[in-house]
């Protein structure tokens, strides 16, 4: 892995539109690649989206995102009209390998972008085949289910099967989600580090650092 490359970058889930909090990201300059897991804008609009693409980029070129179960189809064509999109994609950085997987599980809310099980496991099948490289992190704005990352107010776990499944058979080195805020946690899932960021629109981000050993650091803007 040549470390000098992507020193590290930010990850941020459910930023809901909150512009405001992009700068007070600490070292966001520094940034190699900022990646959005998901909920992009407030109301899910392309002119959101395209916003918030802007304002990070004039802190980062690269930038990689996905829709959540929040942004419209809209959004999701913008992103891959300026070939940033993860969702249903896999993009090789380097000596790294992002795997995206946007929308969400159907929630009680009828939102814009949800999908069922059969959806996840048929498209995270295509990311089975690939290769792997030094190091390997799912993006999904589902997170998997039956950990500390997927679990509601009520402590009832709202993840994906799917999500899990591919996990344990495909051991990426780490998994990136969000969409429930309140379950804002790690845990390692056999050789795999699962990270529930929290909501941006809270000041909760993630920043993965390369070093001989990478990890996922679980920040916020208060810091």
């Amino acid at each position: 892995m040549h470390v000098a490359d992507f020193p590290f970058g930010i990850f941020l889930g459910d930023i809901h539109g909150e512009i405001a909090n992009i700068h007070r990201i600490k070292d966001l300059h520094k940034a190699q690649g900022i990646v959005l897991t998901g909920d992009i804008g407030k109301n899910g609009t392309l002119k959101e989206t395209a916003e918030i693409v802007r304002v990070l980029q004039t802190y980062c070129h690269t930038v990689y995102a996905q829709i959540g179960n929040m942004d419209s189809w809209q959004a999701d064509a913008y992103l891959t009209e300026k070939n940033m999109n993860l969702h249903k994609n896999s993009i090789r950085r380097e000596n790294i390998l992002f795997m995206g997987i946007g929308g969400s599980l159907p929630t009680p809310f009828a939102t814009k972008s949800d999908f069922t099980e059969d959806f996840y496991r048929q498209e995270l099948k295509k990311f089975a085949l690939q290769p792997k490289c030094a190091l390997t992190v799912l993006v999904s704005h589902n997170p998997p289910f039956g950990t500390e990352c997927d679990r509601l107010k009520n402590g009832r776990h709202a993840g994906s099967n799917a999500v899990m499944e591919f996990i344990r058979d495909y051991r990426p080195d780490f998994c990136v989600c969000g969409h429930i805020h309140e379950s804002r946690a790690k845990e390692q899932i056999g050789s795999t580090w699962v990270c529930n960021l929290g909501d941006f629109a809270s000041g909760c981000y993630g920043k993965l650092i390369l070093s001989e050993k990478p990890e996922m650091e679980l920040c916020t803007t208060a810091n």
